[in-house]
Order: C-alpha cells, then structure tokens, then sequence
C-alpha cells in the first residue's frame, strides 16, 4: 500500500451537501492524466467502474462497479469535459469534479466528491486513495492489480479509512 496522503484532504459543507477535496500531484503531463480519465479502455485500470463510452464529450453514460457484483450498473451522465484540464460527470447522485492544471511535465489533479451522506467521507477518500495509487502506477507503465471493489480490502482501505475519518474529524461507528 502506498502510504502518501492526498495533499491536505478536506471535507467541505455546501448546502445539504459535502464535497471532499483531494489534491495529488502526477508524475506525468495532463494530457496523458486525461486520456486514463476520459478513455473507456483506460478507466478499468485504475478506476472504481466501467464505462460503455469515453468520457470526452457531454451526455449519458452507463457506469458498472468493478469486482462488486452486488452493486447495480449506475447511470451517469458527463456534464462537462473541457481536454485536457476539466471533467465533470454524475454517478448516480454524486458529483465527481476532476481537476488537472499543468506544473511543468507534472500534472496537479483535484477531486472533488460531492455527496450527501457526510459518513461516506473516509470510505470515499480510501477509495479515492487506492484508485489514483493505480492510476499513478498505470500512468508509469506498471501492470498494476485490481484495487477496488471487494479487493481493495487487501490493499490498506481499512487503514486507510480509519486515517481519513482522523484527518476529515468524522466520528466511526
């Protein structure tokens, strides 16, 4: 498991609503961070679902969870995809807002998770983590292992999601 923490992670109030921000730097140009964000083929390396289309241009899309079979296909929808900098889409009724601005031949991505249930923070932050730790290694060349779904359990979420309630203040069960 990758122990580096998003760059000051944080839970904001917006409305009824929560957004969770986490910031991480790439090692690579925004270009090749949008192409595993945006492209069918790419996003089951690294991401928590399938998709049936990219995710370059607005509209419907149909988003499957990876390895939880018990979790129904979601509709989505692509709100805006602006190459190579911004990508806002729907996943059921969440709102997922990623962010990339250039820092040389580095890339500076931002999520933000926007949500209803403020209990769900340190589940989504550890996944979160897990998933951009694959997109990271993906991004580098690695042959990187399935870190999501029912899997992610082998790969420090429950570490991790006992670490974000800390950082986020939020009181488990």
């Amino acid at each position: 498991m990758n122990s580096h923490v998003f760059e000051n992670p944080r839970l904001d109030r917006d409305g009824d609503e929560w957004v969770l921000v986490l910031v991480r730097t790439l090692e690579h140009p925004c270009e090749e961070v949008w192409d595993a964000l945006t492209q069918a083929e790419q996003i089951p390396s690294w991401g928590p679902f399938t998709t049936d289309r990219d995710l370059t241009v607005p509209g419907a899309v149909q988003l499957a969870h990876i390895d939880m079979p018990e979790a129904e296909e979601v509709p989505g929808y692509v709100l805006e995809a602006n190459a190579p900098h911004l990508l806002v889409f729907k996943w059921g009724d969440d709102i997922l807002r990623w962010e990339l601005s250039r820092d040389g031949e580095k890339t500076i991505l931002t999520l933000r998770h926007r949500f209803a249930d403020r209990q769900q923070a340190p589940s989504y932050a550890a996944g979160w983590h897990l998933c951009l730790d694959g997109l990271a290694g993906t991004l580098a060349g690695k042959q990187m292992p399935s870190m999501v779904g029912h899997n992610a359990m082998n790969f420090g979420w429950p570490e991790l999601h006992k670490r974000y309630a800390e950082i986020l203040g939020i009181q488990l069960p």
